[in-house]
This record gives structure tokens, sequence and C-alpha cells, in this order.
């Protein structure tokens, strides 16, 4: 500051000129937006003083302030940059835009623009609904862009001035991640994450809505439920990620044999839906379950599963004639599946009022199976296994009858039965204990075997039950002989294993049953520790029709030898039968020439054994 520009009635007053200088320079760096300006308080006039100090206060109140605003404005701006948030303010009724903040990505463009413009930026078939927020004074609406890349959602807030609407502060945020997250979680809801086919929901859904048309117009539609045969032995053969490429090819396959009219919906596991609407009769039904089983057999024929002949069953029911629900529906068309399988698979088959009446009796035939052991309708059956080189019986094997009121039932029946509906653990272990029981009580240390269920392998404790009964009835653990089937043990290989050794640590033997009908049985021969094998009788039954099954006979008694395995043949019902299998080195024979099942006080001359003439 000049000396001139100093008043002479502030000199003449004795005021200290560069404590003025000092407080005009904060002034300025306050206009600068500089609050960090502090006054000397050194000066000894005492109203110079008081006036720093006081201006001082407000310079450090100013600038926590604005530390403070900063801070707001900067925490706004992280929240519109992070919620991609755009706000302006349109003038009425001029329409202009001012852009307060650009963050979502319509809002990148110049400052100002008209409402013309903002417009613009959204779809055609969604201006309306934006432009109407502005005449009803408010509110909100989602929309997408033009090329729908992107989507908004746009609220309007009226601003008034003494009453009247002045203009109107906008905010859009753009919403494209969560929408594209709710159109995922949507399509998760609706599919099948492997297939990317309908799911059980989304076809319930879908079914519901057709039966509704049904009633309203009187059209017609067929249910037709799809399960690939042996689907499981692929499985456990080639593996789980082997199954799934299967299931996708058959998707595929599925899916390009339908109209755009009809769905393609996956159950779960190998079991597919197809709705077909719109039918004019059944006949329209079974030319597309047809050219579906040709479709999928020519699929499987060019697989690596084609030696496991792998093929489709197909059940039907017929809308609205087999069912008024959802429900009724895919049940009608699973017993009808159920009837195909039953017979000889690869087929299609309509459900009808037999079926129905078949699964009723199915349905009743498990609930009497719950309640036969104490009706006392179970009897246990022992078939002698005679000992060529002793020529004498050398043990038996334990076999189930059901004596069922109103006549027996085969086991080929009822053991499928109990093993579907989860009793066969329960009437396993009763098996198992009445054959030790006997045999304890046996004239002579003859062994004794038992059949064991696939479902007793993998969810039984099956070692521990035997060596409970072990304990109970005091048989010795070498007496008790358990048989299993090659297909059993392959769902889990590595679980199978363990349980078999920890059979044999307990000192029980173990003997595969049905030997060569399996897809990999020599395999199984190496991976898993059986005393015995059992030739099928299918074998059996073809001697001396076919020079092919005598080979594999002679192949399979080597084999055995080699492995030091004992092979007992199954099913001899003649003497030329036993002959050649005597010829041949077989070491055990069992059927109905050595003996029937019968209660065992049919057999009281243990100690001689049986003789073959």
């Amino acid at each position: 500051m000049a000396d001139h520009d100093f008043p002479a009635e502030m000199a003449d007053q004795g005021i200290d000129r560069s404590a003025i200088e000092a407080l005009c320079q904060s002034m300025c760096g306050v206009i600068g937006g500089n609050f960090s300006i502090r006054l000397s308080t050194a000066s000894e006039d005492l109203t110079v003083q008081k006036t720093a100090l006081l201006t001082n206060f407000m310079l450090e109140s100013a600038q926590r302030a604005v530390a403070r605003t900063r801070s707001y404005a900067d925490a706004l701006s992280n929240v519109q940059r992070i919620m991609k948030l755009s706000a302006w303010r349109i003038s009425h009724p001029d329409g202009l835009v001012q852009q307060i903040e650009a963050d979502a990505a319509i809002a990148r463009a110049p400052a100002q623009r008209g409402l013309g413009w903002f417009l613009e930026q959204i779809a055609p078939d969604y201006r309306n609904s934006v432009e109407a927020l502005f005449v009803q004074a408010g509110g909100a609406v989602e929309w997408p862009n033009p090329d729908q890349s992107a989507w908004f959602r746009t609220e309007v807030l009226p601003e008034h001035e003494a009453g009247t609407v002045v203009g109107f502060l906008v905010i859009t945020q753009d919403i494209s991640e969560t929408r594209r997250a709710a159109e995922r979680i949507h399509y998760l809801a609706n599919h099948d994450p492997l297939t990317g086919l309908a799911n059980r929901r989304r076809l319930q859904e879908q079914l519901t809505a057709s039966l509704a048309l049904s009633r309203r117009y009187g059209s017609q539609f067929a249910v037709h439920v799809l399960d690939l045969d042996r689907f499981k032995t692929v499985n456990d053969l080639y593996g789980h990620a082997a199954g799934d490429r299967l299931l996708i090819d058959l998707a595929a396959c599925l899916t390009g044999e339908v109209r755009d009219c009809d769905m393609v919906a996956r159950m779960g596991g190998d079991e597919f839906v197809i709705l077909q609407t719109d039918i004019a009769s059944a006949t329209d039904a079974s030319s597309l379950a047809e050219r579906l089983t040709g479709k999928v057999r020519n699929l499987l024929e060019h697989t690596d599963y084609d030696t496991l002949m792998p093929t489709v069953s197909i059940g039907i029911a017929l809308a609205p004639a087999d069912g008024d629900t959802a429900e009724a529906l895919i049940s009608h068309a699973d017993m009808a599946l159920y009837q195909v399988k039953s017979a000889s698979r690869n087929g299609f088959a309509f459900f009808n009022t037999a079926i129905n009446d078949s699964q009723l009796a199915r349905d009743r035939m498990v609930a009497d199976l719950r309640r036969a052991r104490e009706r006392g309708e179970f009897e246990v059956v022992y078939q002698p296994l005679h000992d060529v080189a002793r020529n004498q019986v050398t043990g038996f094997e334990a076999l189930l009858r059901w004596h069922r009121a109103g006549g027996d039932v085969p086991p080929d029946i009822f053991i499928p039965l109990a093993e579907e509906s989860g009793h066969i653990l329960e009437i396993g272990a009763y098996v198992l204990r009445e054959a030790c029981r006997a045999a304890v009580g046996w004239a002579v240390p003859l062994h004794v075997a038992v059949n064991i269920s696939a479902v007793q392998v993998q969810k039984g404790r099956l070692p521990e039950l035997v060596a409970q009964i072990l304990a109970e009835t005091g048989l010795a653990a070498h007496r008790l002989e358990l048989e299993v089937t090659e297909s059993m043990l392959l769902a889990d290989v590595d679980a199978a294993i363990e349980v078999l050794n920890q059979l044999q640590a307990l000192g029980v033997r173990v003997s595969l049953d049905d030997f060569g009908t399996g897809y990999s049985s020599l395999a199984t021969l190496r991976s898993f520790p059986f005393d015995k094998l059992k030739l099928d009788r299918r074998f059996v039954q073809d001697l001396g029709a076919d020079e092919r099954t005598e080979a594999v006979i002679a192949a399979v008694l080597d084999l055995g030898r080699a492995l030091g395995l004992n092979v007992v043949a199954e099913g001899v019902e003649t003497e030329t039968q036993a002959k050649s299998l005597r010829d041949a080195g077989c070491q055990v024979l069992q059927g109905y020439l050595i003996g029937r099942p019968q209660p065992i006080a049919h057999y009281n001359n243990l100690t001689s054994g049986i003789q073959l003439d």
C-alpha cells in the first residue's frame, strides 16, 4: 500500500499501518479462497490485537467450514461416481437443460441442451413415460437407451417458487449392471444351468398357462417325458463330465426337433420334458415321439458310448384328457414312461387308465412290502452249491421269498421295489440275520451266501451291520459269503472298494455275482477284492447250442484259475450242462439239477452232500 493510499485520519490516530496492511492481505486471500493466512497479534495497539484475534478466529472457522464442505462434496462425488448418478436442472417453461453432475453414461455431453435432447437419449417406446414425469410433476421411470445397450432410472423432482413450478431437478442413475444382474437371476430361476433349457419351475408355469388356454379355446397339447436308458452307466464308466456333455448334446438335439411354440425342459438328471402345444390329435404326439427316438438313437450311435447301447424311452400324456393340472400331466406321463422302461425300453407309450391302475397296484405293493415282515410273509429259502471235486454240497445261497396275501410275488418284482422305496435296508438286514442264525445250527460248518443290494453297499453301513450280526449269532466270519453284482459297485468305485476291504478284514468272503454281464468285468476283477466268481446263468443256458458260449465259459474258467478264484456256474438244470461244466473244469455248480430253493429243513442230510448220478 503506497503512503498516499493510507488515510491521514488513521495515521493521526496512531493506527498501526502494518497491521492494517496485513488485514487487507488476509481479506484478499479469503476472496481468492485461501483461509490459511493468519494476522500477527504482536502489535502494541490493543485495538489491532483484538481485530487480529477476531479475524484469525473467523479465518479458522471459515477454513474448517470449507474443509467440511469439500469433504461432503468429495463424498457426494464418490457416491455419484459409484452409483453412476447424473443430475440436471431443467428450467420451466423454456426447457433448457443445465448439467449439474455427469457420472452416468448418458450425461457425458455438453453442459447445456434442451429437453428434446434429453428425450432423444431414451428408447422411443419409453419417451412418453419419461416425458409424462414433467407433466405430472414428479415420479420415476426406468428406461433403456435407443439401442438398449444400457438402462437408466430417472427421477424428476419439481422445484417451486411462490407455489409455481419453475423447473425440475432430474436425477438419472445408470442401472445397467443392476438390470443385468436381475436378468441373470431371473434366467437362473427359470433355466437349467447345464443345458440352458427351461427348468421344472418354468415348465410348471408354462403347463399351467397352456391348461388355461386349453380350457378357454378347447385346444389340445401333449406332454412328453423323456429318459435316457442306461445313462447311469455312462456316468459310472466315463465320469460325470462325459455324462454332462451327453446331456448338453441331447438338449440341442431335442430343441432342434420341436417348433418355436413348443418347450423343452430338463427336470433333472437325464429326464427331459417336451411340451408340444396345439396338436390336432394323438397322431401328432406319436409323430414327434417317433422322430425324437430316431434322432436321439442317431445321436447316441455317433458317441463314444454306443457300445453301452444307451437308448431313449418316452412317456406321453395328452391334455386335457389325461390331467387338469401340471402335476397330474407330468405324473401320468411318468407312469407311461415307467411302462416303457419296464417292458423293452427304447420306445414310447401313451398314458391310459390301465397304466394308472398298474401304478396304483405298484403303490399298494410298496405299502404291503413295508408291512410284509411284521405280517410274517417273508421266508428265507436255501439253494445248495455243489463242489465238483468233493462231489458234495459245501454251502447254500440264502434267497428271500414273499408270500403276499393273494399270491407270491417273484423276487425280480419286489426286490427292485424294495430298492426304490428304501425298504431294502431293513429287508436285507433281516435276510442276513436269518441266514447267519440258520447256519449256526447246521451239523457241519457249511458256508452260507447272501445277496447284497447296491443300496446296502452305498448307504447301509454294511461292515458294521455284518460285524454286529456275526457277534449276535456266533457264526464264524469265514462261513459267510456276500454276493455283489458288478453294476452296483460302479456308482462309487473307491467307496465300494473300501467297503469290500472292510468286509474281508472281518474274515467274510466276497463273490462277484452274474459275471460276464457287466461292462468292464476285467477291470472290475483287477480293482475289487473278490474270492469267487459266479458265471451268469445265461451262459449256462446256451451250452450245447452255441460254440462261442463254450469258448467264453472256458475263458472265464481259465481267468478264474489264473487269479486264484473259484468259479460257480449258476442255472444248471440238466445233466448235459453239468457234464460240460465239469469237463471244462468248473469248480462249483448251482441250479435246479442240484436242488431247488427250499426251506432249510428240506436239506437235513448235510453231511453226505448231494451226488450227481
